[in-house]
Formats: structure tokens, C-alpha cells, sequence
């Protein structure tokens, strides 16, 4: 669990298919509380660090989930 305010890793939407690692869009979580003080689930602000990324993937209602290398580190739902 992050102990600092902005946390960055790749992202695996249900889209991405094959390859998704080698292809995989890099994701930054910006927290006003560190998630080691909010518990889980966490709230935060998401967006891509490429500015060139399908920004539409970053939509309410959407959920995507996090990765560190090949391990699954968390699940993203998108609320608002």
C-alpha cells in the first residue's frame, strides 16, 4: 500500500489483450490522504502519464486493474 500522496505503475484495462505488458499504459494516483492513512478502498485522482493516451479508458463507471511487473497490486474503479 503507498505511504506517500502520488503513485505511479501500469494499468491493465479489459481491453488490452496479448501483449498488454509490452503495450501497457503507465497510470499516476494522485492522493490528498496517502492510502496508508485512508484504509482501503482509497480515493484518489487517476490520469495517464503519456499525454498522448486513450483518456477515454479514465470515464465513471469504468474499472481497471493495477500492476507492479506481472503482480496485481489493486483494483481501479472509476467514480467520478
Amino acid at each position: 500500500m503507498p505511504t506517500g500522496k502520488k503513485y505511479s505503475t501500469i494499468a491493465r484495462f479489459p481491453e488490452d489483450t496479448g501483449t498488454w505488458l509490452q503495450e501497457a499504459w503507465s497510470i499516476v494516483l494522485e492522493f490528498d490522504e496517502p492510502p496508508s492513512a485512508q484504509g482501503n478502498p482509497s480515493m484518489a485522482k487517476a490520469r495517464f502519464l503519456a499525454g498522448k493516451a486513450p483518456v477515454d479508458r479514465l470515464k465513471p463507471g469504468r474499472a481497471f486493474e493495477l500492476y507492479e511487473g506481472k503482480k496485481k497490486v489493486a483494483m481501479v474503479e472509476i467514480v467520478g
